[in-house]
């Protein structure tokens, strides 16, 4: 299953820079199907720490960090877990369907292609 984290929004407290909050969205995908989840993390730091990373030099990377962090691990695999599961379940009904649903009364138009020529 492949993952991709983004981060969609920061709140930061004006003039120190200190991010106190990161909006997330992840995506999961797994073969053809995808599903998404959105949270919010509160961030705990102080700009006068001399690890303190001023804003403007900040990456998406360092805050995904930050964000995977307060989540935990144990959350985050749960999660993974959880989609990964749903995504599966997806594609197994996808490949043995319990119905199937058609109209067998309406007939199937065919395009022409376009750029053929008619003689």
């Amino acid at each position: 299953m492949e993952t991709i984290w983004k981060i969609t929004n920061l709140k930061r407290i004006p003039g120190n820079d200190l991010v106190i909050e990161a909006e997330y969205g992840v995506t999961f995908k797994l073969e053809d199907e995808m599903d998404r989840r959105f949270g919010l993390v509160t961030l705990e730091g102080d700009s006068n720490d001399p690890n303190f990373i001023p804003y403007e030099n900040l990456t998406e990377d360092i805050v995904i960090g930050w964000v995977k962090s307060v989540l935990g691990a144990e959350s985050i695999a749960a999660l993974e877990s959880e989609l990964q599961q749903e995504l599966q379940s997806r594609i197994d009904e996808k490949n043995n369907p319990e119905f199937i649903e058609e109209n067998p009364f309406v007939k199937k138009r065919i395009r022409k292609n376009q750029d053929s020529s008619e003689e």
